[in-house]
């Protein structure tokens, strides 16, 4: 009686066997192509993730544009291909069990809007040695300037009329020539005035003792030597620190302001 009831067992076991399902194989793999030229689009992200649940992965194309993912369970996924220049290309599968899917996808290229440029050229300013320095000094930055277009834009009556303008200069009658001013720092009672220079010759001095007493140009006036028409531009330098080498005097330190006349001036197109 024992015998049939261990073949019994036994013929259950197989039948449970037999019914347990083989394991799900399935296999996604593609090429990505130019939707132009048909050229394979190599090192661009591929991404299959499910749309149900959190399975993902993104992997690269090869030289060729080829990918694929293994071991990919049965469900609904979303695929997506991006790369650098292309739009996105993207779209849904249904994977079944057991099965191999083969894709073919294809990317256009992007046209990407770049934003307005506008370029801006300047003419070169073609002048003579005289006026080298003058412009050299003005790019730098080295002093305080007044161009051309600020007298032009401020009309002055006489030269001084625009240095009286500018922080920390105070005009005075001069005790020579035929009108106008000098031009100081300090308050009245501490004068300290300033040394000009007309197209880099020494045009003016203060008046001191010494062998300097008795000169002819001891505060003569800026205005006797050039007016506002003929003034291309003018460096305004506070003292020794900022006063470039070859505007240096013994008076420096009262400061130096130096004329450069239109003389020199020509302009290239």
């Amino acid at each position: 009686m024992r015998m049939p009831r261990v073949c019994l067992v036994a013929a259950g076991l197989a039948a449970l066997l037999a019914a347990r399902p083989a394991p799900t194989q399935i296999q996604v793999r593609g090429v990505l192509l130019d939707a132009g030229s048909g050229a394979p689009i190599s090192s661009a992200r591929v991404h299959l993730g499910a749309t149900r649940g959190g399975w993902r992965e993104e992997i690269l194309t090869d030289s060729a544009g080829g990918f694929v993912f293994d071991d990919v369970r049965p469900g609904p996924y979303r695929l997506r291909a991006r790369r650098v220049g292309y739009r996105e290309s993207s779209g849904t599968l249904r994977l079944s069990a057991d099965s191999v899917v083969e894709l073919q996808l294809r990317m256009a290229v992007a046209s990407v809007a770049l934003a307005p440029v506008t370029v801006v050229t300047r003419s070169r300013r073609t002048v003579s040695p005289v006026l080298e320095g003058f412009y050299g000094r003005l790019e730098r930055g080295q002093g305080r300037f007044v161009t051309r277009e600020e007298i032009e834009a401020r009309s002055p009556t006489r030269v001084t009329d625009m240095l009286r303008t500018l922080p920390g200069l105070n005009g005075h009658a001069a005790r020579g020539g035929v009108g106008g001013m000098t031009m100081s720092r300090g308050s009245s009672g501490d004068r300290c005035t300033v040394v000009f220079f007309v197209d880099g010759m020494l045009v003016s001095q203060p008046s001191m003792g010494g062998p300097f007493r008795g000169s002819p140009r001891q505060d003569q006036a800026i205005d006797d030597y050039v007016q506002p028409s003929e003034v291309e531009g003018i460096e305004i330098y506070r003292g020794e620190s900022d006063t470039p080498a070859e505007f240096v005097t013994r008076w420096v330190g009262c400061g130096t302001i130096v004329i450069w006349t239109r003389r020199g001036e020509t302009r290239g197109e």
